[in-house]
């Protein structure tokens, strides 16, 4: 009796730890790095020829910032020289350094590089056009290159005549900038051909989309051409709205909608904001700064966020305010702050 006794004890033993070891077994999960709604990365190109860009992450929940933020999570390697751009596909981000004539692809889950786009003349951005295909504008190949997203491999290009700058995929149509001309470029992204140029101011820059789905154009001018913003319907390619800068320039070329859609913020020295039903520009800043080098704008919910270059040698700076115009937090990011991108 003693002897059956002890074997169930042993039994009970062995199934009391294989229950307590399958329930241990399960390894906790780390944090994600980054929280989707809640992140926001700054492009800081860094001095050209000096191999200083970098990336800063802002953490929407508490307004901190952390900078040099590839160099932490790869082994303090530099990121390259003039880190231009970056755009999130999935669950990567594929980061453009224009002077190193590379794009880094990056994890977002560890932040880590796995794989480097190469070669490439003087790259600017990069726009997904279909499943594993992007587009890469160039500042001096005169070309849009084709990117293979699975085989991080370039493909092709597309004659364009002129140097290349940002993009926006719209009604199956694929919209490129060409700041030394007066034109707007348009692809298709199914044959890879340049179909159609819509003339729009000199300088045409950089653009984005309202609650219509129509396209804005900010463009800059040059000398005696005004600079101005146009607004586009992207089926038809006409132009249903031109507004006149007069002689001031854009800075930096820098135009973003709100979460609504309904308003556009821009940058000409200081901030500006419209409603997309205006037909003419105030000449009242939202935003007023006086003498600084905006360089990066993007509205996010709550938030104008606004990066200040200064001499573009010295550290920058994040501005961060509220949607009625009223300062909340000042922040130093790395050189030359630029593009702002939301995750």
């Amino acid at each position: 009796m003693k002897t059956k006794q002890i074997q169930l004890l042993l039994i009970l033993s062995v199934a009391l730890f294989v229950s307590c070891k399958k329930e241990e077994d399960p390894e906790p999960q780390p944090d994600p790095l980054f929280t989707l709604g809640k992140t926001t990365f700054i492009m800081n190109e860094g001095t050209f020829n000096q191999g200083n860009g970098e990336i800063s992450f802002l953490n929407l929940n508490d307004l901190s910032i952390k900078n040099n933020l590839y160099g932490s999570y790869n082994s303090n390697s530099p990121l390259g020289d003039i880190a231009q751009s970056m755009t999130i596909i999935g669950d990567k981000a594929y980061v453009v350094v224009n002077n190193s004539q590379k794009i880094i692809v990056l994890s977002l889950n560890d932040f880590k590089k796995t794989a480097t786009i190469s070669p490439l003349s003087s790259p600017r951005y990069l726009q997904k056009v279909a499943t594993n295909k992007a587009y890469v504008t160039d500042l001096f190949s005169n070309t849009v290159s084709i990117v293979n997203l699975a085989t991080n491999a370039v493909s092709g290009t597309i004659p364009i005549g002129n140097w290349t700058e940002q993009l926006l995929e719209q009604n199956g149509k694929v919209f490129v900038t060409a700041p030394s001309t007066d034109k707007v470029y348009v692809i298709d992204p199914q044959t890879d051909a340049l179909t159609d140029s819509i003339v729009v101011s000199l300088g045409a820059n950089s653009m984005c989309t309202d609650k219509n789905n129509n396209i804005w154009v900010f463009c800059s001018g040059s000398g005696t051409t005004h600079a101005a913003l146009h607004c586009i319907n992207p089926i038809t390619g006409e132009v249903l709205k031109t507004m006149d800068a007069g002689t001031s320039t854009f800075s930096s070329g820098r135009i973003c909608s709100n979460n609504a859609k309904d308003s556009l913020y821009y940058i000409k020295e200081d901030v500006y904001r419209l409603s997309i039903n205006d037909v003419t520009l105030s000449n009242t800043p939202f935003l007023l700064f006086g003498t600084s080098s905006l360089y990066g704008l993007k509205v996010k919910n709550e938030f104008v966020m606004v990066t200040d270059a200064k001499d573009f040698i010295q550290k920058g700076e994040l501005s961060v305010y509220s949607k009625s115009g009223s300062l909340i937090k000042k922040l130093e990011t790395g050189v030359s702050p630029s593009e702002i991108i939301l995750y």
